[in-house]
């Protein structure tokens, strides 16, 4: 056996053994890649043609582009700009069973080929694992290195590299089914039950008034009011300590309540266009109520090629596309352009892959000359979606104000119940957002307000909604399953 001094490397004779450490991780997926010779840490290490099967199962923040290079600068071409997204939890395993975090390790997409690549594998002590090395390579040209990224709940990354691979094992992950289509990565899926604990826990608590509150920092229950009292009282019941982040609720699954089947999504505000570049601007040119109270407001559904009446303003999906020529020089590629030179744009195309076009989709707002009002890029849409929204339990919510008179006079105003049948929905991807957003299903309902006599009242509000919620889960999600928890 070859000995590591890095400390990082395991060994197993089969796949029993690596989905015995991958249990105690307490990962639910991995993925496996037998690694070439010239995958080293001075090399970007290729991982697949697509992008898909990283972000739709890990936490990953893409560089965002700013309103100084988006797609839309005449002057772009493509390849200009390579899409990175950092692993916001990364670690290696040790040998010992420890974990050492990593500093940068992120996947960068090269469109143009399509492919997925990984870099930046150091470790916060400045260390990796030794069979990553070049040095490791030369000595040992003929050993076989397995690549082992496994998948917390939340979308936390656990590497392991095994070394001194058995005949056996190699047989064993040939075996695996591949990854999107991969013949060289593949998919090892671990019988972990998350859903099962979770829709225990909220059985005991659906179907049960309970007053409207919240958790504190420290643990203690308060009164809470606001809008969002379901949200946090359902918290409050599972003592989860309240979150905005990118993770799931509880066991990496998302946890939303809604009192009406009208739903707001998300709310990532434009990165580009007139509303990036000066909001004040953005809002004195498209706002409404000029004039009349000091205020600018800007209302209305905005669906995908359908001109919003109140706003004057058209939502639309769209692409930009490499020009063919034959005879062109491949390595220098251009956009289509139309007569004048300007880049050409089309409609969005759900057929083609999104790895191959990751620099060319943007979502934006036009005016009736095609004037840029607000956008989004394919980068914001996907850092306010992904992995967050990858397992989500929808539970319908009833507010009343509260009849018990002790709770009301300690400031309890509201009692919250939960139904106990609720929406388990399983496995999005950007490409389900692209296509609820082009076929209209999301919409943009801005709530925006300008006051130039008072800055602090200004709000910045992009609500993506839909009607029906459930309705609309069957296009946002590959697995819909409703579940009564009153027989749980």
């Amino acid at each position: 056996m070859t000995q590591s001094p890095s400390g990082f490397e395991h060994t197993a004779n089969d796949l029993a053994t690596i989905i015995k450490q991958l249990s105690e991780l307490k990962a639910n997926k991995a993925f496996l890649k037998i690694l070439p010779k010239n995958a080293n840490d001075k090399n970007q290490l290729y991982w697949a043609r697509s992008f898909s099967s990283l972000y739709n199962n890990f936490g990953l923040t893409l560089a965002e582009r700013g309103s100084s290079t988006s797609l839309t600068k005449n002057s772009s071409k493509p390849g200009t700009n390579i899409p990175e997204a950092v692993f916001n939890d990364f670690s290696w395993v040790k040998s010992d069973g420890s974990l050492i975090k990593a500093k940068n390790v992120k996947a960068i997409i090269y469109p143009q080929y399509p492919e997925a690549r990984l870099s930046g594998f150091q470790t916060i002590e400045n260390t990796i694992p030794q069979s990553l090395s070049i040095a490791y390579t030369k000595e040992n040209p003929k050993k076989k290195r397995l690549l082992v990224l496994g998948c917390l709940p939340g979308g936390a990354c656990v590497a392991l590299m095994f070394i001194d691979l058995s005949d056996a094992l190699i047989e064993e992950i040939a075996a695996l089914p591949g990854l999107d289509g991969s013949k060289a990565c593949k998919l090892l899926q671990i019988d972990f039950d998350f859903s099962a604990s979770l829709f225990q826990q909220l059985s005991k608590i659906v179907s049960r008034p309970m007053k409207g509150c919240r958790l504190d920092s420290f643990g203690q229950t308060l009164p809470f009011i606001g809008t969002q009292v379901c949200g946090y009282t359902l918290e409050h019941a599972l003592d989860i300590a309240p979150n905005s982040d990118r993770e799931g609720d509880l066991y990496g699954i998302e946890l939303k309540t809604h009192t009406k089947v009208k739903v707001t999504l998300f709310t990532p505000e434009p990165d580009f266009g007139l509303y990036a570049e000066s909001f004040n601007d953005f809002m004195k040119r498209y706002g409404n109520d000029k004039g009349t109270s000091g205020e600018y407001r800007l209302t209305g559904l905005h669906r995908s090629n359908e001109r919003c009446s109140s706003s004057g303003l058209t939502l639309k999906v769209r692409e930009y596309r490499i020009e063919k020529k034959d005879g062109s020089d491949i390595s220098k590629p251009d956009w289509v352009r139309d007569a004048t030179g300007e880049k050409q744009f089309f409609s969005y195309n759900p057929a083609t892959s999104l790895t191959s076009k990751m620099d060319a989709v943007e979502v934006v707002l036009i005016d009736d000359e095609g004037f840029i009002a607000a956008g989004w890029s394919l980068e914001r849409l996907m850092n306010n979606w992904g992995v967050k929204h990858n397992e989500v339990v929808y539970l319908s919510a009833k507010k009343i104000d509260n009849p018990n008179p002790d709770e009301v006079s300690a400031r309890f105003a509201y009692q919250v119940t939960f139904a106990p049948v609720v929406l388990w929905c399983r496995e999005t991807s950007a490409e389900h957002l692209l296509n609820a957003i082009d076929s209209g299903v999301i919409f943009l309902d801005p709530a925006p307000k300008y006051v130039p006599s008072d800055p602090s009242k200004n709000k910045r509000r992009a609500q993506w909604r839909v009607n029906d919620i459930t309705k609309a889960i069957y296009t946002l999600y590959k697995h819909v399953e409703t579940r009564d928890l009153s027989i749980v």
